[in-house]
């Protein structure tokens, strides 16, 4: 455990900054690090120097080795940095094959990280150019990036009016001050992590305890331990984790008392209702309450907080049943699904606008459609060595999020992304949905299922398939049995058959190089290996 005042934070990061970096101000550079102090100290470090830091996702053995060496190259090869650091073996590594200065950074405990690398990495040498102008407009300050679930992640940068407009709007709705506090597990590569976890707090005067994500994962109850121990009154979520919390119930300690956090903020994925009911439900002897579960819609093209919802009161929800078919996308949508509301998040940030465009053009309330954001915080445009992407932005200023989704009263309700909808004989299906009923299903792993189209070229539509991880020892009997079992689920919820389930041993899935489950790459997995499954025909009825 290591603590730090303000005063040491700022001494100590610039000190490391001083011994390790010598690229030239106004230059990148790229951080590979894993969840240590030196990782927040070089950070803060290069921006308070001048440099332009990058924060590059550190690899687990829950992720794709080759989806990750593949967004690491990507990554290396077409950002203008001036160096790189990293661990001192993989500096040895990495550096015959990237064009600029690789450095070494012998963090605490560097051995035990280097032995523990998971991916093995395979580059090609090349030569050694000179640091590049970056190019990045004035008053920039960092960089991050998307989260890279439908593709390469892509290069945002962050701009002292941009962080300094979100910061002050976000502390402003969430009445944020050096009196609050942040526990977070978050990784520092996301823009949750970074921003409302690390620089919020850092903004504001407030404390903050940061530890990885893996011991989470592996103990759970100490996120409610810091929470009690330091007193902290707000943590950030993805939705998993609600639900991932509330079945780890045996383990925390009935001991702990959480009544005094403000909130509990669902992001990064779409608010699910029966998760924050689980929670809520689960820890209410621990002093949960359902108005501490509240909710933000977030990305690193603004920065983070596109809305909030309002702390004190219960997010707003709204019935399936009322939301307006929209034209466009299909002719219907199947709403009859596992939760009976959505729930919103929240309203949009001071100085943000929200707009859901469809093909026929801009609809207004309970309409479903394509969520577009303009405000202070938002980004130019993704950036690379090439400069800005100026095509990010519609004509008239706008970013089309790629999230699907509608607006009541001012609240902003999302329900996935667009490009993951699912056609079947016009009817849209939300993956997301599908995975939060499969989730349910006992003895599969929760938070380990991708749904996602597949073309059927016989029927002219596309078909279902869904792929989970089975808890514990593979077993090829009972996941046939729960193969059956997932397939008569869905087909009694929604009235449409899955053409292909496939239950699977733990880590089949491949995950993003921020920790997310990627549909795309899990897609082209199942369909590389399709022809050595066995398929039962589908017997179908239409919804």
């Amino acid at each position: 455990m290591v603590e730090l005042t303000g005063a040491d934070l700022i001494a100590k990061s610039v000190a490391l900054v001083e011994e390790y970096c010598w690229a030239p101000p106004s230059s990148v550079v790229l951080l590979l690090l894993p969840h240590s102090a030196e990782l927040f100290l070089l950070h803060l470090g290069l921006v308070l120097t001048g440099r332009l830091p990058a924060i590059l996702a550190w690899p687990t053995n829950r992720i794709d080795s080759g989806k990750y060496e593949r967004n690491l190259v990507h990554q290396l090869r077409n950002l203008p940095a001036a160096q790189l650091l990293t661990l001192p073996k993989l500096a040895q590594n990495l550096d015959p094959g990237v064009p600029f200065t690789v450095t070494g950074c012998p963090i605490h405990q560097y051995e035990k990280f280097e032995s523990l690398f998971s991916v093995k990495l395979h580059f090609a040498p090349v030569e050694k150019k000179s640091a590049p102008e970056s190019g990045a407009p004035h008053g920039a300050l960092f960089l991050q990036f998307s989260g890279g679930t439908t593709g390469d992640q892509k290069c945002v940068i962050v701009t002292a009016p941009m962080l300094a407009n979100q910061l002050q709007r976000l502390g402003m709705t969430l009445q944020f001050d050096e009196q609050d506090g942040v526990v977070s597990w978050l990784p520092m590569y996301h823009d949750m992590g970074l921003i409302a976890c690390f620089w919020l707090p850092l903004w504001n005067g407030a404390p903050s305890m940061q530890f990885a994500a893996i011991d989470w994962l592996m103990h759970p109850d100490l996120l409610f331990e810091f929470l009690q121990k330091y007193q902290a009154t707000f943590c950030w979520l993805p939705n998993f984790a609600f639900s991932y919390l509330a079945a780890q119930k045996a383990r925390v300690n009935r001991q702990i008392d959480l009544g005094h956090v403000r909130a509990f903020i669902n992001c990064s994925e779409p608010v699910r209702q029966s998760s924050i009911e689980a929670f809520a439900e689960v820890f209410s002897f621990q002093g949960v309450r359902p108005d501490q579960c509240q909710a933000s819609y977030a990305m690193a093209e603004n920065v983070f907080a596109v809305t909030q919802t309002a702390l004190g009161t219960e997010p707003a929800r709204f019935s399936r049943l009322a939301v307006h078919g929209g034209n466009g996308y299909a002719e219907s949508t199947s709403y009859d699904l596992l939760d009976e509301h959505y729930v919103s998040s929240g309203n949009p940030l001071p100085d943000t606008s929200i707009r859901v465009r469809n093909t026929d053009g801009l609809f207004g309330d309970d309409v479903p459609g394509a969520i577009e954001i303009r405000g202070e915080s938002l980004f130019c445009g993704y950036w690379g060595s090439h400069g800005f992407q100026a095509q990010s932005l519609t004509d008239d200023g706008w970013y089309p999020t790629g999230d699907y989704g509608f607006t009541h009263e001012n609240n902003l309700f999302v329900i996935g992304r667009i490009k993951d909808i699912i056609i079947i004989s016009g009817v849209n299906i939300f993956p997301e949905d599908i995975e939060a009923l499969v989730n349910n299903v006992k003895g599969i792993y929760p938070g380990r299922v991708v749904a996602f189209g597949v073309d059927d070229q016989l029927r002219g539509t596309e078909s279902l398939a869904v792929v989970a991880e089975m808890r514990g020892e593979f077993d090829s009997l009972a996941a046939s049995a729960l193969e059956h079992k997932i397939r008569h689920l869905i087909t009694s919820v929604l009235g449409i058959a899955a053409r292909y389930v496939r239950v699977t041993p733990q880590r089949w899935i491949v995950k993003s190089t921020a920790g997310k489950i990627s549909r795309r790459e899990t897609r082209l997995r199942f369909l590389h290996e399709l022809p050595s499954c066995e398929v039962p025909n589908p017997v179908w009825s239409e919804a």
